[in-house]
């Protein structure tokens, strides 16, 4: 396929309307539709820099609601605070206690010096009341996801316009296509196609040190780079969430070439059965954090998933309808980072009344990987040209022995340490040294689970 504008022009032709689920979804850009833009405009708020003030733009924001709980939550704290050092100005009984305690968890120290390392980040922004499964792009003054993400179109055109490997026809592999957030856009050693922050907590030359790993498991230092018919393509942007996700793969980062020339396939069996010969790409997919942590609930980020999916195996079958479709979709990753979930109160909070706050996002988090098997089931009965992988850390997955793959059947990989299943939190440290994010050694951890999905996709 050429690239440039036709390329572009291409896709908005082909990708003009989309349906799945009952639902019908543009697919052309904001500008294109002044109506549209406006709501999509009113979704997330810039964030909010120090000296900034609320003007009359935020009434009416789905987001404000948020921001005036934080306020009044924050006024309260700063009334309580002073209530409890009384006239005298001493220290509260709770205060005396907390600074006479000489025990102080390792994980609340570990929270404490989090939140003053990430201060100057970008602020919560409260996203539970959006409608996860609808392609809806950052707002346009978050310039930095626009420019990674016209980056990432770029990267697809140009993979699109790429001759195929020649390799011989029984011994190719399949392109590898990543999709995801912060933690796929790592695999580049980025954020938003940056070197992190201090607050990622990586050493110096991390980022090299991920981009070799990935060289070595997927890259041109791999079995799969030397035997791919196109490199992989990584395409991940920090902070994406299910709807954002969507919009970005209707919106360009789809590959749209055919990599097997007429003829080259072999197999002429049913249609609707997987055909390994005719398998061109893999599509790896993780997705679904950032919508717990902008304060979604369990199951519209399972809805959000859901779509997320959908959006890519329809895609494949509108442009590919004669070959298959194979996808490795991996459960949420553990996270620690604690005093991020603390933070979300108000509004998300355990009791709204009492301001109490979670203290934790493994609840949710478990309840959605809890959910999953049964998502990928619905894919498979869906989609029945397509082999699609969960990679699963859950005891339920090793008890039913599904490390065996079968033709045509939905498989859960079961991968434990290698998906960070660690409960000690020192050495969950040593690969998530932020709690939330791979270094290097949690790359080539979480390398090897990918690796036997592929593998379980393969057949080898």
């Amino acid at each position: 396929m050429g690239v440039g504008n036709a390329a572009v022009y291409s896709r908005s032709a082909n990708l003009e309307k989309m349906t799945y689920a009952g639902n019908t979804y543009s697919s052309s850009s904001s500008s294109a539709n002044p109506r549209r833009r406006k709501k999509q405009m009113s979704l997330l708020l810039p964030p909010i820099t120090a000296g900034q003030s609320l003007n009359s733009s935020t009434v009416g924001n789905p987001c404000y609601a948020g921001i005036k709980y934080v306020a009044i939550a924050t006024c309260a704290s700063i009334i309580l605070v002073l209530i409890s050092r009384g006239s005298g100005g001493t220290k509260s009984a709770s205060t005396k206690s907390h600074s006479n305690n000489p025990i102080i968890s390792s994980s609340s120290l570990w929270n404490s010096n989090m939140e003053k390392m990430t201060s100057s980040s970008r602020p919560f922004q409260y996203i539970g009341d959006f409608d996860p499964s609808e392609p809806q792009p950052w707002p346009k003054e978050e310039k930095d996801w626009h420019k990674l993400h016209e980056l990432l179109v770029k990267r697809v055109e140009e993979s699109d316009a790429l001759p195929v490997r020649q390799v011989n026809n029984s011994d190719y592999l399949p392109q590898l296509v990543f999709y995801g957030d912060s933690i796929t856009e790592g695999w580049s050693g980025t954020s938003f196609g940056n070197l992190p922050g201090s607050h990622r907590m990586w050493k110096d030359g991390e980022d090299e040190s991920i981009r070799d790993v990935f060289a070595n498991a997927f890259g041109d230092k791999s079995d799969w780079g030397t035997r791919a018919l196109k490199p992989p393509l990584i395409l991940g942007i920090s902070g994406s969430r299910t709807y954002d996700f969507i919009w970005r793969v209707l919106n360009g980062e789809f590959p749209i070439s055919s990599l097997l020339k007429d003829g080259t396939h072999h197999d002429n069996g049913n249609e609707n059965e997987f055909q390994m010969k005719k398998l061109e790409r893999i599509y790896i997919l993780l997705m679904g954090t950032n919508n717990l942590g902008g304060g979604m609930l369990p199951e519209p980020t399972i809805k959000g998933m859901d779509a997320s999916v959908r959006t890519i195996l329809q895609l494949h079958q509108e442009h590919f309808p004669d070959v298959p479709a194979a996808m490795i979709f991996n459960e949420l990753l553990p996270r620690k980072d604690d005093f991020r979930a603390v933070k979300m109160c108000p509004p998300r909070c355990k009791d709204v009344e009492k301001l109490e706050p979670y203290q934790s996002f493994t609840p949710a988090i478990e309840k959605v990987n809890r959910a999953l098997p049964a998502l990928v089931d619905s894919w498979r009965k869906d989609f029945p040209n397509s082999r699609i992988i969960l990679l699963s850390s859950l005891a339920k997955a090793e008890t039913d022995d599904v490390g065996d793959v079968k033709q045509n059947d939905t498989s859960v990989i079961t991968c434990g340490k290698e998906l960070f299943d660690i409960k000690d939190v020192d050495e969950f440290d040593e690969y998530m040294p932020d709690r939330l994010h791979p270094n290097a050694k949690g790359y080539e951890l979480w390398s090897h689970c990918l690796k036997k999905g592929l593998d379980a996709i393969m057949m080898r």
